[in-house]
This record gives structure tokens, C-alpha cells and sequence, in this order.
């Protein structure tokens, strides 16, 4: 497939015609409660990386604030994530505490949080609503572009979200309609040929309706040797109110991307060989090419100033398709590079779904008490193609500086493998009582029917399995002022032992995993603005994982454990004029409890796979009326590639650098640089034998347009 580079101008000229001039810097849309107000470029520039007053729909269904909330919760809004530079939601969120990045070319976006890692684990949604995971691949949203925040609850969010989101799940919430003239827009360029061109805005439509479109393209050449990329999407949403008390959104969302084709390099003698840096042993007509298409509907009426029903209905689409050449091995001897894995996947994921929420609050014995109640159904059609299937693998030799990086090539054509249809049914229920005005209990349950059939096209080993998972969550939250809040929470969780869309009849036969986790916190705000803190302390164990039979370490059976403790602490403050200092860090002892692998070997004591026991963030801003300045550091402690632990990724520090001028009141020109020091680091394994190397030095320069 040749990559071509985005036609983008239908897109521009639709958002033309339905926006023009007057805004503020961030949208003026969306539910009051839902509001976060804009970063001003003024003397004393407000913390805003946690929010702890902003009401949140990802710690809760309730319109509980952050501080309310009995639960480690923090609010990323889009104008942080412009002063720090950060394109994709992957590098904004891997600033959010204890969070790391771990994509790479098979699972798209993916993120390690309290000791456990990837989409069966981590989930992502997009305005409360997820895509059920697929093969531990999770493609959408990847660019910040056309969002207003990015929510972040760490622990077992499963009572909210449903299975595979133990570690944590991420929320990305759009930017909404709105009836005032509104305009946004962003042009940048970089080295390494990068660009990004967005623009965004809204109208009024008719007496009653208020359009908001958002569309965006990126591309450039990579930081690697053919590491070419490109992506586009347009992202739109019909707002119609007919009455104060009901209003309905119509969504429709579409997203091309190529990312690069990049699965790392081979190490000598177990380190990095930095002379490789720029090296991507892939061959010539690789892809990695996602399609998206989102359709939503959403109805929201307020049956009284007490109850309050929505109902979203809702059909994704993601085609994907990769074609590459993954693995490489270092011949010293001939100074070249062993290549196997030709790869050729195809996936295509329908799901169509439906949730259903009804909350109220009314008093309970004279006491105050909000609560939710809902069901949610989800079906999901995969059909999935590969030429793996026989175990038929070509290989092939190229030189260590890679001058002919050949074709693609196969011994089995790409068929059909298999095809599922998955059922998830859930109802779930959520209550907050107040004992006293400064005393809240709460509690959430969650019921869940699975039901996966796997049809294989080439074998007979076709089955259905049927899974019930339950999970609940208890917490308390105690306001030691009106600024200060205690908390403590106890929640049970599941996760599946692999992707449930793609559970495989060999894993069917397993159970869910569970969790249980254990968590106290406090939350304060400062005085006079002057910031937010927030600590807490947890422990994870999640039971019933894969392990290796003690008796015939032949057979996979059920009884592995895993387990996380830690410590996070999160701060935004802003101690002096002109000055504003955002920072968190997490430390954790993660292990595994049990677990025997092939052959008989105990991992009891390791650290699983991806996982760094220490992760910390630092931005420092100074700011000015008409130009702000900030330097930001990413610290990302030591990682194993393999569960033996005998493959070992240094830890890293990067740093970036950001700086603006507000030109006017409506045109801001905006300088990064990423990676300061040209680091070279990996953020992720792909094999025992093979790393992924980071982003290399980069320079941007870009024009925000606020109207």
C-alpha cells in the first residue's frame, strides 16, 4: 500500500462554512458541570494538572468533584497540554502520574499504570464509551486535537468501565457545541519534516441547534529511516436542544492513520548499540493503516431538577491492516541483521452498543444521597486474517546499516482465520450517601454477562463460553475542611487473560482474572490559589493469571498471582507571580506472587513485563502577559523486557522545552523543542532481544488562532 499524503480540503472547507469569528481560547460549550476554565496568559497564571473541583465522569457517574471523589482521579485539560507541546494523547497522558507510554506497532495506544500494562488491562474510552479490546489493540482517539480533557482514574475502574481496565482507564472527552460563533486553529512545522494543520469551531443551526466541527492532519518523516507517518481525522457533533430540559448530540467521527512502521532495533550483547539509533530494519512496502468511523447519538432530558435520564446509542467501525517484517537479531560475525516475523494482519471490528443511565439525587432519612443506575449492551462482529496460521515463517539478511531493506514476503497467502461475535450485557449501580455534611460513603456494583462465539476458518475448533464477572467498589470521603479531603476505598476488579473480543478457544476454558485493591489518599487545596496536592497509597492483587502447572510445567492452567504496592503524589502549584510548577511521581514495588513459565521456571518475585517502579513528571512555566516560558522533565525508572528479568531497560530522563508569545488576542506563536539533551532511551520492548527506541531531538514551531 502506497501512504499518500492527507487530501484535507473538503475538510477545511465544511468547517469554513459552518464557523467564523468571536471565541474564547477554549470551547464555550458543554454542561456547566462540566466546564474547565481556560489558562490565561496573565500575571498569575492558575494550576490547573489536577482539578481537583472539576466534577468528573470518570471517577464517578454521580457529578462528584475530584476531591469528592474516593478515588485517585485527575483532570488533563487541552491548554496544559498546549503549553507543553504534546501532539498524541498517548505522550499528554504519560505525563499524568504514574502513567507510561507503551505503544508500539501492534497494540496502537497503549499504557502501563500501578504495575499493570496494556489494553486488556489499562482501558481507554472516549466520553464514558469504550471499544472493546481486540488482540490488546486500541487505535482510537490517538490525536489530542478536537478534545477539551483527558480524565485519568488509576485503579480498578471496572465497576464504571466493565472488564481490562485493572491498572486504570483513561477518558477522553471532546470538545462540545455550542450556539456562540466560535473559531480555533493551529498550524505547525517542524524538523524531521513534521507538520500539523488543525482547525476547529462552532455555529449556531436554526433556533435550536449548534453545530461543532473539529478536523486535523499530521504527518512528517519520522525520526528513524523510513519512519514516514501520516494521519487525518474530522471529528463532528449536532447538538439540539428542543427544550431547557432535553438535548440531543449527533456524532460522527472519522479517522485515517498511517503511523510509522517502526518495531525497533536488536541489541549487542544485551545493551543498546547507539550507532543503530537511526535504524528501522522494516522492509520497503511495509503498513500499519487504521481506519475509524465512529456514529453517536446521544439523548440527554432532565426528568426534574432530581433526575436526570441519558441514553447513548452508538456504532464503531476500526479496519486495521499491518504488513511487516517484526523481529531482527544481530549477527556480530557478518555485521548484519537477521529478520523474521513476516507479518500480515487484518482485523475488522464492528460493535454496536447501547447505555442507558438514569441519576438522581434525593434525600435519604433526611441525609443527602445521589446515585445512578443503568444497563449498557455492546455486540461486537471481528473477522480476523493473517499467513501465520501454518507456522510458515520466511526469513532474510540485510546489512547492519540496512542500504536494501527489500520486500515483503510469505509462504501461506493472508486468510481468514477466524471470526467472533461478542455479547457484553452489564447493569450497574452507584450511591453516594452523606452520614454528615463533611461524611460521604459510597458504593458501586456492576454485573456483567459475557458471552464470546468463535468461529475458526480453518479448523474445527469452533466455541462459545459465557463469563459473569461481578465487580464492586466501597469508599469513604471525609472533608477535613472545605479544602481538605481523606478518603479510603476498597474495589474489585476484572481482566480477561487475554483480549476478550479475541479470546481464543485455547484461553476460553479460563476463567476472568480478579482484583482487589486496597487505597487511601488525601487531597488538598491550597489557600489562595495558590495550588493542589494529592497522595495516595494502594495495593493490588490480581489473582487467577496464566501460570504453568507445578506437577507438568507442559500444561497452562489458572492459580498465577501478581501484585502492586505504591505511593503517588501529584502537585500544581503556584507559589509566587509569574510562576507555576507542576509535578507528580510514582513509586511501586510490582511482582509477580506466582507464576511458573515452559520448563518449569519460578517468576515469584520478578517484575512483570513494561512495568517501571519508578515514573516522575516535572513542568516549571514562567509567565507574563505576553509570552510564557516552560521546561518540562520525564523521568521513567527501569523496565524488564522479559519475565525472567534478564533483559533489562535502562531508565531515562528526557527533557522538553516550550516557549510563546501572544502576538495579539487571538494569535499566540508557540516554539518546542523535545528531547533536549538527544537522549537515547527506550520506552518499550518489543522482543527479549529488541527495543524501541525513543524520539530523537526535535524542533516546532506553531500558530494557535483563537476567534
Amino acid at each position: 500500500m502506497s501512504v499518500n499524503r492527507p487530501r484535507f480540503d473538503a475538510y477545511l472547507t465544511a468547517l469554513f462554512l459552518t464557523t467564523t469569528s468571536s471565541m474564547t481560547p477554549m470551547a464555550e460549550a458543554a454542561d456547566d458541570e462540566n466546564l474547565l476554565s481556560p489558562l490565561i496568559v496573565d500575571a498569575k497564571p492558575r494550576a490547573s494538572a489536577i482539578h481537583l473541583n472539576a466534577k468528573t465522569s470518570t471517577g464517578s457517574r454521580l457529578g462528584l468533584t475530584a476531591l469528592e471523589t474516593p478515588a485517585s482521579v485527575e483532570t488533563l485539560d487541552a491548554e496544559t497540554v498546549k503549553l507543553r507541546g504534546d501532539v498524541s494523547i498517548r505522550e499528554a497522558v504519560s505525563r499524568t502520574t504514574g502513567f507510561s507510554d507503551i505503544s508500539n506497532l501492534g497494540s496502537g495506544n497503549a499504557f502501563s499504570a500501578r504495575g499493570f500494562t496494556g489494553n486488556n488491562s489499562v482501558a481507554q474510552a472516549e466520553d464514558g464509551i469504550r471499544l472493546l479490546t481486540a488482540a490488546s489493540t486500541l487505535t482510537y482517539p490517538s490525536d489530542t486535537w478536537g478534545y477539551d480533557r483527558f480524565e485519568v482514574l488509576r485503579g480498578p475502574a471496572s465497576v464504571l468501565f466493565g472488564d481490562a481496565s485493572v491498572g486504570g482507564i483513561v477518558n477522553s472527552i471532546r470538545r462540545a457545541p455550542s450556539r456562540a460563533f466560535t473559531l480555533q486553529g493551529l498550524v505547525s512545522g517542524g524538523t524531521q519534516g513534521a507538520y500539523r494543520v488543525g482547525l476547529g469551531g462552532t455555529a449556531p443551526v436554526g433556533e435550536i441547534g449548534a453545530l461543532r466541527i473539529d478536523a486535523s492532519a499530521l504527518g512528517g518523516q519520522g525520526y528513524v529511516s523510513r519512519g514516514q507517518y501520516d494521519s487525518q481525522k474530522i471529528m463532528t457533533n449536532l447538538a439540539l436542544s428542543p427544550s431547557d430540559r432535553l438535548t440531543v448530540n449527533l456524532i460522527y467521527d472519522h479517522g485515517d492513520e498511517n503511523p510509522s512502521r517502526y518495531t525497533g532495533i536488536p541489541l549487542r550483547d544485551g545493551r543498546i548499540d547507539q550507532r543503530l539509533r537511526d535504524e528501522n530494519y522494516n522492509v520497503s512496502d511495509s503498513i500499519q493503516h487504521f481506519v475509524d468511523d465512529r456514529l453517536k447519538a446521544k439523548l440527554a432530558w432532565s426528568v426534574s431538577d432530581a433526575l436526570t435520564l441519558t441514553n447513548t446509542a452508538y456504532w464503531f467501525r476500526s479496519d486495521r491492516h499491518w504488513r511487516n517484517v517484526e523481529y531482527y537479531a544481530l549477527d556480530t560475525a557478518n555485521n548484519s541483521v537477521n529478520r523474521s516475523g513476516y507479518t500480515e494482519i487484518r482485523h475488522q471490528q464492528k460493535q454496536l452498543g447501547n447505555q442507558l443511565l438514569l441519576s438522581g439525587s434525593h434525600a435519604l432519612w433526611q441525609h443527602a444521597n445521589q446515585w445512578s443506575a443503568g444497563y449498557e449492551v455492546a455486540r461486537v462482529n471481528f473477522k480476523y486474517d493473517d499467513n501465520f496460521y501454518n507456522g510458515n515463517d520466511p526469513s532474510s539478511t540485510v546489512d547492519l546499516n540496512n542500504s536494501v531493506p527489500g520486500k515483503f514476503q510469505t509462504i501461506d497467502p493472508t486468510v481468514l482465520d477466524f471470526t467472533s461475535q461478542t455479547t457484553q450485557h452489564a447493569l450497574f449501580l452507584e450511591d453516594a450517601f452523606s452520614v454528615t455534611p463533611d461524611f460521604r460513603l459510597s458504593a458501586g456494583l456492576r454485573q456483567d454477562w459475557i458471552r464470546i462465539a468463535h468461529d475458526s476458518k480453518l479448523t474445527d475448533n469452533d466455541r462459545s463460553t459465557d463469563f459473569s464477572p461481578f465487580a464492586s467498589r466501597l469508599g469513604a470521603t471525609y472533608l477535613l475542611t472545605q479544602n481538605t479531603s481523606i478518603y479510603g476505598q476498597w474495589s474489585r476488579g476484572f481482566d480477561p487473560v487475554s483480549s476478550i473480543v479475541t479470546l481464543r478457544p485455547s484461553n476460553q476454558a479460563f476463567k476472568l482474572t480478579s482484583a482487589q485493591q486496597a487505597e487511601i489518599g488525601i487531597k488538598h487545596l491550597l489557600d489562595d490559589h495558590l495550588g493542589e496536592l494529592t497522595l495516595a497509597v494502594y495495593d493490588i492483587t490480581k489473582r487467577d493469571i496464566i501460570t504453568r502447572d507445578p506437577a507438568n510445567p507442559t500444561l497452562r492452567v489458572q492459580g498465577g498471582q501478581q501484585s502492586s504496592t505504591g505511593l503517588e503524589f501529584s502537585a500544581s502549584l503556584t507559589p509566587f507571580e509569574h510562576w507555576r510548577t507542576d509535578l507528580n511521581f510514582a513509586v511501586l514495588n510490582a511482582k509477580y506472587d506466582k507464576l511458573i513459565e515452559a520448563g518449569g521456571a519460578s517468576r515469584a518475585g520478578n517484575t512483570p513485563v513494561d512495568v517501571p517502579e519508578k515514573v516522575a513528571n516535572a513542568w516549571v512555566y514562567y509567565q507574563q502577559p505576553s509570552w510564557q516560558a516552560g521546561l518540562g522533565a520525564r523521568l521513567v525508572g527501569a523496565r524488564y523486557a522479559d519475565n525472567a528479568n534478564t533483559s533489562k531497560m535502562p531508565g531515562y530522563t528526557v527533557y522538553d522545552a516550550n516557549i510563546g508569545w501572544q502576538l495579539n488576542k487571538h494569535v499566540t506563536l508557540r516554539g518546542s523543542l523535545r528531547n533536549l539533551t538527544d537522549k537515547v532511551y527506550a520506552p518499550v520492548s518489543y522482543d527479549t532481544q529488541q527495543f524501541i527506541i525513543g524520539e530523537s531531538r526535535r524542533a516546532e514551531i506553531r500558530a494557535e488562532i483563537n476567534y
